[in-house]
């Protein structure tokens, strides 16, 4: 499993996967160009497929950056304004453990769009994870930290397990599979961990719509890619996340952002004037 994932053998598996799509998109354009886009299409079934084994996750691939890319407007105001606000960080460390947990899959399989669509996640994930974790209140970064360990202790031991206890490849992908389901359904649901707070205030400024939005648009091309490659651990748990973005627009929809007084109040400088206050006490 170790020797896998290992970067120069990776990019080669990858450069050997995608040859004969390059070669078949090669043949696909001579026929165009001879005989035009009718023969070219040729078969309706064919046609389902390229739709639905190539263009759907090459989509998906994109409308994932998207989806990860989404906070980012809100974590660099974060970064300006120096404090946090009302952005809820918890799905930023959820990113961040989910895309470990689908590029695992993604190699053990070697699978280039599972790869494809997690790695920039992953590396976006880090950086808005710690831009928030330093402007957040004591209390928030204790719930980071939290969510980061029990993230970081679930995934290395099954990682540990898989090179050590397991040497056939299928039962790899089977185990590696179900801890990317189950990353990944934390992680559509991480924005519905202030659902709480959301009814009782009836207000969605902790909920994020670009976010909810591309969740949304992102778990229905991935769930036409697994039902293609009738794989249930990419449809499955995908479909539960389309579900879960149409909850949180609807949330936000019915109860729309207020942005609240505690917001406008920098925790640094809260958290400074407690310590002032303590020191003089």
């Amino acid at each position: 499993f170790l020797d896998t994932i290992c970067l120069p053998k990776l990019l080669y598996q990858l450069s050997r996967h995608f040859a004969p799509y390059r070669a078949a998109r090669m043949s696909w354009l001579e026929q165009v160009q001879n005989g035009g886009l009718t023969q070219a299409l040729g078969d309706p079934d064919e046609v389902r497929n390229l739709i639905l084994h190539h263009i759907a996750p090459g989509l998906g691939c994109v409308i994932a950056f998207m989806m990860f890319a989404s906070p980012m407007k809100a974590v660099l105001q974060v970064k300006r304004d120096r404090r946090l606000g009302d952005l809820n960080p918890l799905p930023l460390v959820a990113i961040i453990a989910n895309c470990t947990g689908w590029l695992v899959y993604g190699c053990i399989n070697k699978d280039p769009y599972v790869i494809t669509a997690n790695e920039p996640g992953l590396l976006l994930g880090i950086f808005s994870a710690i831009v928030c974790y330093g402007f957040a209140p004591i209390q928030v970064r204790d719930h980071m930290l939290k969510a980061f360990l029990f993230f970081a202790v679930v995934i290395s031991s099954v990682c540990i397990y898989l090179s050590v206890a397991i040497t056939d490849v299928k039962e790899q992908a089977q185990m590696a599979g179900y801890l990317a389901v189950f990353i990944l359904l934390i992680y559509y649901a991480a924005p519905l961990s202030v659902l709480a707070q959301v009814l009782s205030t009836r207000n969605s400024a902790s909920l994020y719509w670009p976010l909810a939005l591309m969740s949304l648009v992102n778990g229905s091309l991935w769930v036409a890619y697994g039902l293609a490659v009738n794989d249930m651990f990419i449809w499955g748990p995908n479909g539960v996340g389309a579900a879960l973005g149409v909850v949180q627009i609807v949330l936000i929809a019915i109860f729309p952002a207020k942005k609240s007084a505690d917001s406008e109040l920098d925790p640094l400088i809260e958290d400074t004037e407690a310590g002032d206050t303590h020191h003089d006490a």
